[in-house]
């Protein structure tokens, strides 16, 4: 039962991811997923830094690094100084790079809301609550 529940939850992850690399404003902006994922995250958290979207996205900072680099060089997204840390960029969104969000974000929203139509508000927030717990669990 238990791997059960694993193999359902890489499932919905799964076809969630899909669907998200299946948006038209991806295509349309010409981004690759990871980029618009950075765009989303950089949108939802202004002056984020590179080193907390690695963290975010599990992924290693080179890789991010070079993402943030095309995406600066197409102009979707800024470079500042942090506030209190000379070492350290934020990163937040041009104008160009907030309309590209709004698109994406727009998607992203229609794709959530269709994924979770059929539930009750109650059955969301169960699953809310229980994926909190497992993650706290395996934290």
């Amino acid at each position: 039962m238990n791997e059960d529940l694993v193999d359902v939850l890489r499932q919905v992850t799964s076809a969630f991811l899909d669907r998200l690399q299946e948006m038209g404003a991806v295509a349309e902006l010409e981004l690759a997923p990871y980029q618009a994922r950075l765009l989303s995250l950089i949108g939802r958290r202004p002056a984020i830094s590179q080193l907390e979207l690695a963290t975010s996205t599990e992924r290693d900072k080179a890789q991010v690094a070079r993402a943030i680099k095309e995406l600066e060089k197409r102009g979707f997204v800024v470079r500042s100084e942090h506030a209190t840390d000379w070492r350290t960029r934020c990163l937040t969104l041009s104008e160009e790079g907030s309309r590209a969000w709004e698109l994406i974000d727009r998607e992203r929203k229609a794709v959530i809301d269709k994924a979770l139509r059929e539930c009750s508000s109650q059955e969301q927030h169960a699953l809310r609550r229980t994926l909190k717990t497992i993650i706290r669990s395996l934290g």
